[in-house]
């Protein structure tokens, strides 16, 4: 879809997501997983530098690595993420040439006050199937998952619906995950627990998204 500006203030941003949100597909569309995408952004001052790892889903290899570094013009409000990080985003994204089946984006989805955060937001725009994978919770509610590694629970609204999962890691540490985009509840915890590895605390691709995302800016 057409990418609407993103120089905008707090409530013409909530007003995009209110509008937006109506388009996110809670469905998968996607067939088989061949290449496997992460991203996440790190911030020094008023510069982001961004990085997109592509892997084989198969064998977790890495295929790809690009990187934007970005003056950010958004202020950090929580549930308007996307308009922050979003442009860096998208330029990642338009860089890359083995285009991921399912991307990971370092952030929330439906699991969001207005179920539409930074994971529904870029999948809407790019069409592509989306999951926010988070080490914190934003909007919801849930009872923290048995302490052994890959366990998991709900994330639920105040009405009880469920909206996504808490994972735990084989550090015992939590994951927050819910379906950003062309992705369904069952679909996204399973993917996010396929690119855990025990070495690392987050989806193996995220992680390196993660560590090259800090090396100098």
């Amino acid at each position: 879809m057409e990418i609407h500006s993103w120089d905008v203030d707090k409530d013409e941003a909530i007003r995009i997501q209110n509008e937006l949100k109506g388009k996110v597909i809670l469905r998968n569309k996607f067939d088989k997983i061949e290449k496997i995408g992460a991203v996440d952004c790190f911030y020094r001052d008023d510069e982001a530098k961004g990085a997109i790892v592509i892997c084989d889903y198969s064998t977790l290899n890495q295929i790809e690595v690009k990187t934007v570094t970005a003056k950010v013009k958004f202020p950090y409000i929580p549930g308007l993420f996307a308009f922050r990080e979003g442009p860096v985003i998208i330029e990642l994204i338009k860089k890359v040439e083995n285009y991921p089946d399912v991307l990971i984006i370092e952030g929330h989805g439906i699991a969001h006050p207005r179920r539409f955060g930074i994971a529904s937001h870029i999948g809407v725009i790019i069409e592509k199937p989306t999951i926010g994978c988070a080490k914190k919770i934003l909007y919801g509610n849930y009872t923290e998952p048995p302490s052994f590694p890959c366990s998991s629970t709900f994330i639920k609204d105040e009405e009880g619906e469920i909206i996504g999962h808490v994972l735990r890691n084989y550090q015992k540490g939590l994951l927050f995950i819910s379906p950003g985009n062309m992705v369904d509840l069952k679909a996204c915890l399973d993917i996010i627990l396929h690119t855990l590895k025990e070495e690392y605390p987050l989806p193996y691709p995220l992680y390196l998204a993660d560590k090259i995302s800090k090396e100098e800016i």
